[in-house]
């Protein structure tokens, strides 16, 4: 019997799935369940609050990382990994009047 493919992958437990779900994640870092359900719709915890989760996670005795906290959801996936990086130079065949060559000469 052949099983679907995401049955054959070995998925990885999301931050969320290491405190049990979101209410008990809320309990635990002292936040509405609406916020910590936020975080998991988006797929990030602000960083501002990303110490304390860490801290609350580690005093629970959790098995969680930096990386855990910093993506929530797992690492994005590695068909993205091909994709440029933000600050990459992007090349356009069109270009708009300040970004021709003509214009970064000063007029006298």
């Amino acid at each position: 019997m052949i099983l679907p493919y995401e049955s054959r992958m070995e998925r990885q437990p999301t931050l969320f799935d290491l405190f049990d779900g979101i209410r008990p994640m809320a309990r635990a870092v002292d936040e509405h369940p609406s916020t910590v359900s936020t975080w998991k719709r988006v797929g990030r915890i602000p960083a501002e609050k990303q110490p304390h989760v860490l801290a609350v996670g580690f005093k629970l005795g959790l098995p969680i990382t930096a990386e855990h906290v910093v993506f929530p959801l797992g690492r994005p996936h590695a068909a993205y990994a091909d994709l440029p990086s933000p600050d990459a130079r992007v090349f356009c065949d069109r270009q708009n009047a300040s970004q021709r060559p003509e214009a970064a000469e000063p007029k006298i």
